[in-house]
């Protein structure tokens, strides 16, 4: 494919770019490459009416246009469908070295959406549903014939991805997809690795912000020691409700109380403790 030069304002980036975050720093030092260096590797773009959309390279025409640029090398792609687009844009995506989970994973579903003709709502249900089906009957002998045509669409497509297995992926990266944004936020941004922010994605949303900042700089083991000692507490509390009640209840206490409320209050307790009896082990029938 011939490369050619194509001015920064004749191309867009398309609105469905896999990749959704771009560094600031990181972007500053290959803007300050590109002043030196220029762009050694050229932009890929689709030709679309009025100009044209920028299909990989989005990162490097970011930081042409800091760097001051007015001009990029790009190869030109022509006739193209949105779906085809979509799919050429992922495969790209998936073979950068900094890929995060949360870009990896939406690029694969980029994928999976154009070769089994499934919109997104509908992919992640249908990939959790075939992988219980392989879970549950390795063989497939009890599986329909549009889940096994559908397992092996989904087997062949992540051979082609050489992305591990595809069971793999549905445990391990989907859930990624599925954090709070604060947690998605700092995937994308590199900032937390996604073990950590799947091991916060039950944490309290105060103290989320509080916890990622602990995170970036803690191991994986010393944030789960930290999120267990947080419930330690609560948990100790609410093992005995009744701890509190030798040390405030007194025979002066009675004394104090009307005869009315003094019969009431041993109401209460003979009734807490036959409901005690009655939930000992051996007790019930």
């Amino acid at each position: 494919m011939p490369v050619v030069q194509l001015r920064l304002d004749q191309i867009t980036p398309r609105p469905d770019q896999p990749r959704r975050y771009f560094g600031g720093k990181a972007l500053d030092r290959l803007a300050d490459s590109i002043r030196v260096h220029g762009v050694i590797q050229p932009l890929t773009v689709h030709e679309a009416e009025g100009g044209y959309q920028l299909v990989a390279g989005e990162r490097r025409w970011r930081a042409a246009r800091t760097a001051g640029l007015t001009e990029v090398p790009v190869r030109v792609l022509k006739a193209l469908s949105d779906l085809e687009l979509k799919q050429y844009s992922a495969v790209e995506n998936l073979q950068r070295e900094d890929l995060n989970a949360v870009d990896e994973a939406d690029a694969v579903l980029d994928i999976l959406e154009a070769q089994l003709g499934l919109d997104r709502a509908a992919l992640t249900p249908t990939l959790e549903c075939l992988k219980s089906i392989r879970m549950r009957d390795p063989e497939l002998s009890r599986a329909t014939a549009e889940a096994q045509a559908l397992l092996e669409q989904v087997e062949r497509a992540f051979q082609g991805l050489g992305r591990g297995a595809w069971t793999s992926f549905v445990s391990n990266r989907l859930p990624v997809l599925r954090l709070p944004e604060d947690l998605l936020t700092a995937v994308r941004g590199g900032t937390l690795e996604y073990t950590k922010a799947l091991t916060l994605r039950s944490a309290p949303e105060a103290e989320r912000g509080e916890l990622i900042e602990f995170a970036r700089q803690a191991s994986l083991s010393e944030l789960r020691q930290r999120l267990r000692r947080k419930k330690t507490p609560e948990l100790k509390r609410a093992k005995d409700p009744f701890q509190d009640v030798p040390k405030t209840l007194t025979a002066s206490d009675w004394t104090r109380l009307s005869p009315t409320d003094r019969d009431r209050a041993q109401s209460l307790l003979q009734e807490a403790a036959a409901l005690l009896k009655k939930s000992k082990p051996g007790r019930q029938r």
